[in-house]
């Protein structure tokens, strides 16, 4: 586990997307996505001990302080919820993807159990792409395939996965924007270390 996201006492987790609009003289609007949504996060940490600083120091520089990305998963302590539903795969899973709807890109996996469900805003990764997608909206398996929408568009890379992560397993792959600043903070006898904020975008 990263450091940084392990002494973290606070996320914020955004998306994002090029959305292209137009409004008519008389009106009328149109608007279509114009990339994928990615993700941000906004990390904050606690003030840290000197032993803590150094291991935060070490993570910072084996990221060449933003060069290198950063594949993390998110602690468990932190109260954000990746799945509200439950997928329960069967011996020979099928993954098939389907882009060309224009409503939404769908998904089906054949041979999970009947009881499996996914809820609006779960989170999914597939195995051919580092891409973190969320489901629309929310479905049930029957005859056991299970049938859902992304509420993005799909990368390229997610053509014919074999397996999936669904929930809290799923891994960001994100690069940070900078070095933030450190403060040193004087105590009783030893300092305290105080970082502004890690900003994380996604990236491929």
């Amino acid at each position: 586990m990263s450091k940084i996201f392990e002494y973290t006492n606070d996320i914020s987790l955004n998306r994002s997307a090029r959305i292209r609009r137009s409004i008519s003289n008389s009106g009328y609007a149109r608007q279509e996505r114009g990339s994928p949504t990615f993700y941000s996060m906004q990390v904050n940490l606690p003030l840290l001990t000197k032993l803590q600083y150094d291991e935060v120091e070490a993570e910072l520089l084996g990221l060449q302080d933003g060069i290198d990305f950063k594949t993390t998963s998110l602690p468990s302590n932190i109260n954000l919820t990746f799945a509200n539903g439950n997928i329960t795969a069967q011996s020979g899973l099928t993954i098939t993807v389907d882009d060309a709807n224009t409503s939404g890109v769908d998904v089906k996996l054949t041979n999970v159990d009947n009881s499996s469900t996914v809820k609006a805003g779960d989170f999914i990764q597939f195995s051919s792409s580092t891409k973190v997608y969320q489901i629309k909206s929310d479905a049930t398996a029957s005859s056991n395939i299970l049938t859902f929408k992304l509420m993005t568009g799909a990368i390229n890379s997610i053509v014919s996965p074999n397996t999936f992560t669904y929930g809290n397993g799923v891994q960001f792959k994100m690069l940070l924007n900078g070095r933030p600043t450190v403060t040193v903070v004087p105590g009783p006898g030893y300092n305290y270390y105080a970082y502004g904020t890690f900003n994380f975008q996604e990236i491929l």
